[in-house]
């Protein structure tokens, strides 16, 4: 016996309930817990402009020698003799030299007499060939053209011409400082053909 339309349709409903009946719903997505916020972004402290380096002081003539500036005194010797020395150092004549003026006194030895020896020198910047020159003066008439030459310690003085002096003669004048503070001031000379030798030899205090 065949089944009638309504019959098939009333099964496939039937079926279709069935099904719908043995399948699991599927729960919706959950939503993932809120973590911890994140800290906040520290803002950078405002730095104040930079400062330019100061600019270093002009270079002034004579700026190397300001360590001998002023008046001093001390102990000197002249070979086996033995005596004392001052001297002035500064700018003159509106700064345009460097002047020293020194005396130094030598005890007379045996039969002799006490010797004094006077000196001047001037000290000129040639601001053709930007270095010092140097003229030094005696008053036993002996004069001396001279070069300069910078040290970390002070200031030599090498001649170019010696005149009322053996022809040939070289002159080397130091002026050095010392760690005590105090300054060292030497004439050396240096006959022909031979090597200097110590002349004069000072060891001066600033006054």
């Amino acid at each position: 016996m065949r089944a009638s339309a309504g019959s098939k349709w009333l099964m496939g409903l039937m079926f279709f309930a069935a099904t719908a009946a043995g399948q699991t719903a599927v729960p919706p997505a959950a939503t993932p817990a809120a973590g911890p916020a994140p800290p906040p972004v520290a803002t950078p402290a405002p730095q104040p402009p930079a400062t330019a380096a100061p600019a270093a002081p002009a270079w002034k003539p004579f700026q190397e020698l300001a360590f001998l500036t002023g008046s001093w005194t001390g102990t000197a010797s002249l070979g086996a003799r033995f005596g004392g020395r001052v001297a002035r150092f500064g700018p003159e004549l509106s700064g345009a030299f460097f002047v020293v003026r020194g005396s130094t006194f030598i005890a007379a030895d045996e039969g002799g007499r006490e010797e004094t020896l006077e000196e001047e020198g001037w000290f000129a910047y040639d601001r053709e060939k930007r270095k010092y020159v140097a003229t030094w003066l005696f008053s036993n008439g002996v004069v001396g053209a001279f070069d300069v030459e910078l040290l970390p310690d002070g200031v030599r003085l090498l001649s170019r011409e010696i005149v009322n002096y053996e022809s040939g003669t070289r002159a080397r004048l130091l002026f050095q400082r010392r760690p005590e503070g105090d300054v060292s001031m030497n004439v050396d000379l240096a006959l022909p053909g031979k090597d200097f030798v110590p002349w004069l030899v000072s060891a001066l205090k600033k006054k």
